[in-house]
């Protein structure tokens, strides 16, 4: 399964100026699944790593955890 890296989505936040209410919106994901996820009570889907991918304009592997 595919886990953010706090520190690299952060860093593609910034390069977008967002926030992560605005990540959400962009993304077209609800603003609580966005916490859940980065606090790992919910799965990342590779759907919904796709679509937080597109919105910060990155590669998905630009912004999950090395394994």
């Amino acid at each position: 399964m595919f886990t953010l890296d706090r520190k690299k989505l952060d860093i593609a936040m910034a390069g977008k100026c967002y926030t992560k209410t605005r990540l959400a919106a962009n993304a077209g994901i609800c603003y609580s699944s966005l916490i859940k996820i980065l606090n790992g009570k919910m799965s990342l889907t590779p759907r919904t790593l796709g679509k937080i991918a597109m919105a910060l304009d990155v590669k998905p592997v630009d912004i999950i955890k090395d394994e």
